[in-house]
């Protein structure tokens, strides 16, 4: 019980009793003693509040500690202090579990197709974590204060190296998850600007009388320049997913998928549609052959069995060995569906099974939504040909990633931006052509 409850409650009785004494010796003697419980009383009142003042004071203390304790931990997580290493663990890599990343994969918000290679080629993606790791740590040990303050060369702020082999891995998640990534001629870059070969004219032979003099002929060459133009990749993460521990090592393999989907994304927007910087892209460049609506026709719908043949016509047909047909999936399903030849016969055919494409007078089609997807004068409805005629660069050599959680810091999240380099040039154009509407 309260000491001091205690007390005013014997107080209480006390002057009940002092109210009844009539005996002046014994009332005297309980006065005494109601004096000494009043001042007893008085010195535990004072000791009470200054113990309530301590407790006070180091709730506060505490309160602070607890705080700048809390705030040590978000500047650990957010920033880029990992938890220690644990000595002869394999399974670790700078304090984390990558082995269970990978074994833990469907756990994760990623990519399916990231999901699948993970699962089919762990070793691969282990070390491609391992330089994703590298990357993350890098970037959040020495964060920007915001876009404007990045310096994309300097490698103390989130720029690293990315080795030859993981290169390749990187660019095979890249191909996987772009429509036409597997098609084009890919060259690694060992300089941002390189010099290629562009053929113009073939080799001929010719028929020669005995003795007589052989006809010379010579294969003759273009050039064409890869220039390595910065492509920037960016995403968002809440500060809970860096600090999940559910998954440790998580968040890079959501950085990966985040960063292979975006860059496949946009390398197919330039070998469709670009526009010129950095380069044309087969569905708007004058590179190539062109199969042309009739006088006046600029509308999607005004497309005939004999454009789509055309254009095959066109190609040489030593060149149509792997050749494909790029278009927007709403233009396939909505215009050369259902088109049909002179017997009846549908040009499209349908694939029955996921993954397997279609076909159009039975060369495979792709659908991206980087194509073309909307009639006007001028505009291309779909391209054909091999596009190993283009050509792609790449310098995946000078990744770089950098960390910013200072601009959202208010809601909680930081902000992550990609640099890389590519290039792009129609090397053989002659090995495609595109459908387009009249100008």
């Amino acid at each position: 019980m309260d000491i001091i409850k205690m007390l005013k409650e014997k107080l209480i009785m006390l002057e009940t009793i002092i109210d009844k004494t009539e005996d002046e010796k014994e009332l005297k003697s309980f006065i005494a003693q109601r004096d000494e419980l009043n001042i007893e009383i008085g010195k535990e009142t004072a000791l009470a509040e200054v113990a309530e003042k301590a407790a006070e004071k180091a709730a506060a203390e505490k309160a602070v500690a607890d705080t700048k304790a809390l705030n040590d931990v978000a500047s650990k997580s957010v920033l880029g202090t990992q938890p220690k290493i644990v000595v002869g663990d394999p399974d670790n890599y700078k304090g984390y579990n990558l082995k269970k990343v990978v074994g833990d994969i469907d756990m994760l918000d990623v990519n399916a197709t990231v999901k699948s290679r993970f699962k089919e080629r762990p070793e691969q993606s282990f070390k491609l974590l391992k330089h994703f790791t590298d990357l993350y740590q890098g970037a959040m040990a020495s964060p920007v204060q915001g876009k404007a303050a990045m310096q994309e060369g300097t490698n103390s702020e989130g720029g690293y190296l990315t080795p030859t082999e993981q290169r390749a891995e990187l660019f095979a998640y890249v191909r996987e998850l772009s429509v036409t990534m597997p098609d084009v001629t890919h060259i690694p870059m060992t300089s941002d600007v390189m010099t290629i070969p562009a053929e113009l004219a073939n080799v001929g032979v010719a028929w020669t009388a005995e003795e007589a003099d052989a006809t010379a002929s010579n294969a003759t060459f273009g050039q064409v320049t890869l220039t390595a133009k910065r492509l920037d990749a960016f995403s968002t993460s809440s500060n809970e997913l860096l600090e999940d521990t559910n998954v440790p090592g998580g968040i890079t393999a959501v950085l990966l998928s985040q960063f292979t989907e975006a860059v496949a994304k946009e390398l197919d927007n330039q070998v469709l549609t670009g526009t010129g910087s950095p380069v044309s892209g087969v569905f708007t460049a004058a590179a190539g052959y062109s199969e042309v609506f009739g006088t006046g026709s600029t509308a999607f719908s005004e497309l005939l069995e004999s454009n789509v043949r055309n254009i095959i016509g066109k190609i040489p047909p030593e060149r149509l060995d792997g050749a494909k047909w790029y278009m927007h999936n709403s233009v396939l399903w909505s215009y050369f569906y259902g088109l049909k030849d002179g017997d009846k016969r549908p040009l499209f055919v349908p694939s029955m099974s996921q993954g397997v494409p279609g076909t159009l007078f039975g060369y495979p089609v792709k659908q991206s939504s980087q194509a073309t997807s909307t009639s006007g004068a001028g505009a291309t409805m779909a391209a054909f040909g091999n596009l190993k005629g283009f050509v792609v660069g790449d310098r995946l050599t000078n990744i770089k990633l950098f960390a910013d959680p200072y601009t959202l810091g208010k809601s909680y999240q930081t902000n992550f931006y990609f640099f890389t380099r590519w290039a792009f040039a129609h090397a053989l154009p002659g090995y495609y052509g595109r459908i387009v509407t009249h100008t």
